[in-house]
């Protein structure tokens, strides 16, 4: 993935989400292919845009659209079938024969944190079914007084299972935040509803 200015994005393999209340941003702590531990601070106004953009991705490349945004509903059954593919996927991983964990999996050392970034933009795009999520930003602490150019910081290839499950982790965050965010996606409001009302 390139930012458009011909910079490639930095990889990520794996990540974690939480909200810090002190910072009042979203942290994305992200582990690339390369072992390496960066932070991404996401500020309400960056994820309201990252909400929206990866929501209208996924409804405007859902197969079911024929071209035009997918309905609420349809984005909905989809999401309720990703969160039971997910559930199963986690299933099969803990019945299944233990095994030693990788290297860069080990919890009894300490990562090294090898930068932390402010985010200040994202790119979101669709290619060969992947939903492809950039993230750009500026190094922390920065610098007052400077207008930097913001730089590559991570770039998430996902499925569209994990691309709803991301989209929902990030919602909850923003939740917890009490940003009034979760508005921009309507779909997993509503299924949120039927399940406080035991519908489903």
């Amino acid at each position: 993935m390139s930012d458009g200015a011909g910079q490639s994005f930095p990889r990520v393999r794996r990540l974690q989400i939480g909200y810090s209340p002190l910072e009042d941003r979203v942290l994305l702590r992200l582990e690339m292919v390369t072992g390496e531990q960066r932070s991404a601070w996401i500020p309400r106004r960056v994820l309201g845009r990252l909400l929206g953009r990866l929501n209208d991705a996924l409804k405007r490349s859902h197969p079911a659209g024929e071209g035009q945004p997918a309905a609420d509903a349809v984005m909905a059954m989809e999401h309720v079938a990703a969160r039971s593919e997910l559930a199963g996927q986690r299933q099969a991983s803990e019945e299944g024969p233990h095994q030693e964990p990788a290297e860069h999996e080990r919890t009894d050392a300490q990562p090294v944190e090898d930068g932390a970034y402010l985010i200040t933009q994202e790119r979101i795009d669709i290619q060969q079914g992947q939903v492809l999520v950039g993230l750009l930003g500026h190094d922390l602490p920065s610098a007052p007084g400077l207008a930097q150019t913001p730089r590559p910081v991570g770039a998430l290839s996902l499925s569209r299972t994990q691309a709803h499950e991301f989209l929902r982790m990030l919602t909850a965050q923003a939740e917890q935040a009490r940003w009034g965010l979760g508005r921009s996606v309507s779909w997993l409001r509503w299924l949120k509803s039927r399940r406080q009302r035991g519908d489903g």
